[in-house]
């Protein structure tokens, strides 16, 4: 099997992303041809056969192959590299040889985060008081992303009201991003309309955009 040609990568929010093409080559039953690839950090003697997401676009005369490696550390420098596999069959499709080709040219990226989480879902948002004391308790689902470091909490007053000259503006009203996925706000007062969002920020600093603001709240 030839060798991969047109390596080349990008990183997105899933991880690195490769794409290579492939002359076409005539299947037979007995033969099919794949490709396996390496991985190997920076400074580092080993190599790392990567398990990873494909998809192949059939066009006329070559294959193109996509892959995502979804199993990087963020901040590492790491080289890529692609390895035709032959797999020979008997007539009844056990596997007898596997064979690999020669290396495609290596690729290197630096895997910089600077992609924000996903904007926080489920916010809900309820007034409370007791005697003398007003607030709102906020509550929302958490995100999926592994490296999210806590939650930024957001308050606008509706627009035209005397409080506050920034009125109709969101306020980030924590001082350093939440771990918990709540929120008590005591700096609420009777008869004020207030809205609510969040943000999600990551291990690096990345926010996500507000989620969705909360509906007209009146402590």
């Amino acid at each position: 099997m030839a060798p991969a040609e047109g390596l080349h990568l990008q990183l997105d929010v899933r991880g690195v992303y490769l794409i290579w093409t492939q002359n076409t080559e005539n299947q037979t039953p007995s033969l099919e041809f794949d490709y396996r690839i390496y991985r190997r950090e920076k400074d580092s003697p080993t190599r790392v056969a990567v398990s990873y997401l494909r998809a192949v676009i059939h066009q006329r005369g070559e294959n193109r192959w996509t892959a995502v490696d979804r199993d990087i550390e963020w901040e590492k420098s790491y080289s890529y590299w692609v390895v035709p596999v032959t797999r020979v069959y008997s007539e009844s499709h056990q596997l007898l040889a596997e064979v690999e080709g020669d290396d495609s040219q290596p690729v290197e990226v630096v895997a910089h985060d600077v992609f924000p989480p996903a904007p926080p879902e489920g916010l809900l948002a309820v007034p409370s008081e007791i005697p003398n004391d007003k607030f709102v308790d906020l509550i929302w689902a958490p995100n999926s992303e592994k490296d999210v470091a806590g939650y930024n909490v957001y308050r606008r007053e509706q627009a035209g009201q005397e409080a506050d000259p920034k009125n109709g503006k969101p306020e980030r009203i924590n001082s350093a991003p939440i771990t918990m996925l709540s929120f008590h706000d005591t700096g609420v007062s009777a008869g004020r309309k207030y809205f609510y969002s969040v943000s999600a920020v990551d291990l690096r600093g990345n926010e996500s955009a507000k989620s969705q603001e909360t509906a007209e709240v009146k402590p």
